[in-house]
């Protein structure tokens, strides 16, 4: 009876929870141990498969750095940034990332450097910035938007499945009279700027020396994590 009574048990509990609806961002490491990071927050310890439940409907920034396991009491080791997207997540479903990890990568045995013999794999940088004729279809349509929070929309819009290049930052900003206006643009645009030693046009088109230095301060701030 009482194996009855248990058998029962977990059947409803499997029940109940395949009734409920489950949604949110499965990030997959495959072999290589990861770590997750949310809006700039660690949500996880070093593992091969992250799922963050519950989210809401809206833009997520999700990056996904190397890492080994740990000991109780060690030091959790931050390597090589795997993945670093800017998503949209329709909160009523399961997303799925899977991330191109790196086997057996240690502190001291990252592929890509000469004396170990590994490889990265092989890419443009440029692969997913728009061509010349669609980005200015798309900063056409920017700049015919009557209101603000619209042109902001169709930015982040773009952000979620493209690149840019510093050249096309700079002509996004200028559309802006004011400073405060453009480094909010520089800011959203950064992260997926592919030719980053190229910023430093973008910031000099501001007007105030400490402008300047609290955007260059920014971009240190960001390559440091």
């Amino acid at each position: 009876m009482r194996k009855i009574i248990i058998s029962f048990c977990i059947l409803f509990a499997a029940l109940s929870l395949q009734a409920q609806s489950v949604n949110g961002i499965r990030i997959d490491g495959g072999n290589t141990p990861i770590l997750v990071y949310l809006g700039g927050n660690q949500i996880s310890l070093p593992t091969t498969t992250c799922f963050v439940a519950n989210l809401k409907s809206g833009y997520y920034t999700v990056e996904v750095y190397a890492t080994r396991f740990t000991r109780p009491g060690e030091r959790v080791w931050k390597g090589e940034r795997l993945y670093n997207e800017r998503v949209y997540f329709k909160g009523n479903s399961v997303m799925e990332i899977m991330v191109n990890g790196r086997d057996e990568m240690r502190p001291d045995n990252r592929p890509g450097r000469p004396e170990h013999g590994g490889h990265r794999p092989v890419y443009d940088r440029y692969d997913r910035v728009m061509n010349k004729q669609l980005f200015q279809a798309f900063f056409d349509n920017v700049k015919n938007e009557p209101f603000e929070k619209d042109r902001i929309a169709l930015i982040n819009a773009a952000l979620a499945s493209s690149d840019f290049t510093a050249d096309q930052c700079l002509q996004l900003v200028k559309f802006y009279a004011f400073d405060n206006e453009r480094m909010k643009i520089m800011k959203m645009i950064y992260p997926r700027i592919v030719d980053k030693e190229a910023f430093f046009m973008v910031i000099n088109s501001l007007t105030f020396s400490s402008n300047k230095k609290k955007m260059y301060d920014f971009v240190k701030e960001y390559s440091e994590h």
